[in-house]
């Protein structure tokens, strides 16, 4: 077990859990008997689903097979919840997600609930130290099929025994290189060690043990790209600036004068190559963004968030903090909790971004519908939000603590609004520019047009 793994496996705290929630709705009949034989033919294939933790030598992490393993101890068909109102479905979440999976058996749980209207649920949990946002979509691949009627076996393009490494270009291929990598990862770290904790607000209240699960409608992926595509910007930008600009809503409808000043973000960074997704574990880094919550302008707030986001790429914060990670877990578990705390009090929120399947995918002649996913936070954050794309459209959602976030519906639906502002504004802005640089053309050809004509007109003497 990689000590970066080790580290989310020792992460969870009194009001933190570090398992990903995520629900997966299938229209279409469900026969709960093809359903289990498919999961119990194809999860297995990666060894982390039959797996514990424990220790090995010396104390060190290891993940060894568990003797007793027994797909029925991990999925369930529940009757007792078929037909469940949508309120009654988002209740049982917020109640199901601060529960601990067993620690004695591997670390996820699928749970089988009939839809009221037809089709199924399955709420699938697993803790983080078995795979980050990439993996899972690897193994949410594999699971399902492309057509409708594929059989038991899974297909060999997404199986992860027949998978191959990419082979990335070796960087760092000199002691030169090396040392200048690593001077640029400890100059990071210690800017982050620097960096004073979070502006005041409720966001930064303690954490209790109540949560909430909520999400949006399905959003076209198109519109999206629309907007990113008028501001030269990419689908995170927008995504990281709607959120932005509904904490600065929210935080207004609250009365709040954090609502006037710039919050801070950890926001995910996948350092792992897509040809790899099939390890698992965990491959990326969070950086700390500066949100433009205090802008009140959509555009220049979008303008402003890509300029953050195009530095923290060109920047070593992604690997710096992924090392961090891997740097905890060789500790003490007390020193892991204490330096997480510290970093943690640096932002307010978690923003994650999970690229699913292009295509719609089908699991026991069930076609995979929806796809949502709510990720978990560490230390003093108590408000994740996550946003996953699917077969053309993206599903938004968003895990909060009750003492951070009382009226978390309506913070999630200001998420909704900013993006339908961001698409008026944009629009607006396009086309204004568009006019002013017409107008420019047309008085440049009219300026030039005018001085043709004195030259070419008869000379007047003085």
């Amino acid at each position: 077990m990689s000590r970066r793994d080790f580290s989310w496996f020792r992460m969870d705290g009194r009001h933190n859990l570090m398992v990903i929630n995520s629900v997966l709705l299938f229209e279409g009949e469900l026969d709960f008997a093809v359903l289990r034989a498919t999961i119990a033919e194809r999860l297995p294939n990666y060894p982390r689903f039959t797996q514990v933790v424990g220790r090995g030598r010396w104390g060190r992490p290891i993940w060894h097979a568990d003797a007793h393993f027994d797909i029925d101890q991990h999925l369930l068909l529940d009757e007792s919840l078929a037909d469940l109102s949508p309120e009654a479905f988002q209740t049982f979440l917020a109640n199901e997600a601060p529960r601990a999976l067993p620690v004695d058996r591997p670390l996820w749980h699928m749970r089988v609930i009939r839809r009221a209207g037809g089709g199924f649920a399955i709420v699938f949990r697993l803790h983080h130290c078995i795979t980050d946002g990439l993996g899972l979509v690897h193994v949410l691949k594999h699971l399902t099929d492309d057509t409708m009627d594929a059989g038991q076996a899974p297909a060999l393009e997404w199986h992860p025994k027949h998978a191959k490494v990419a082979m990335a270009s070796r960087l760092l291929c000199s002691r030169l290189q090396r040392l200048l990598f690593w001077s640029r990862i400890s100059a990071q770290l210690a800017r982050l060690t620097l960096l004073i904790p979070d502006r005041r607000s409720s966001l930064k209240n303690p954490l209790g043990g109540e949560k909430a699960l909520v999400q949006l409608p399905p959003m076209n992926l198109n519109l999206v790209r629309s907007i990113a595509k008028r501001m030269n910007a990419t689908i995170n930008d927008v995504w990281v600036a709607a959120v932005a600009g509904a904490l600065r809503a929210y935080l207004l409808e609250q009365g709040e004068p954090a609502a006037h000043r710039a919050l801070r973000a950890a926001v995910t960074f996948n350092l792992r190559n897509k040809g790899d997704a099939f390890l698992l574990g965990n491959h990326f880094g969070l950086v700390a963004v500066k949100l433009p919550s205090n802008e009140e302008d959509v555009v220049t707030r979008l303008e402003q968030t890509r300029l953050r986001m195009n530095a923290i790429k060109a920047s070593h914060q992604p690997h710096a903090t992924m090392f961090f990670l891997t740097l905890t877990g060789f500790l003490p578990r007390w020193m892991q909790a204490f330096l997480l705390k510290v970093f943690t009090a640096k932002g307010s929120v978690v923003l994650t971004n999970v690229e699913g399947p292009p295509e719609p995918r089908y699991l026991a002649g069930a076609r995979l519908q929806d796809a949502l996913c709510w990720v978990p936070q560490a230390g003093t954050m108590g408000v994740g939000f996550a946003l996953m794309s699917y077969a053309g459209q993206i599903q938004i959602s968003m895990f909060a603590d009750r003492q951070q976030v009382r009226e978390p519906q309506r913070l999630m639906d200001l998420v909704g609004e900013a993006f339908a502002q961001m698409d008026v504004q944009t629009r607006s802005s396009t086309v204004a520019a568009t006019s002013a640089a017409a107008n420019g053309e047309a008085a440049e050809l009219s300026t030039h047009g005018l001085g043709l004509k004195l030259e070419s007109g008869p000379k007047v003497d003085a």
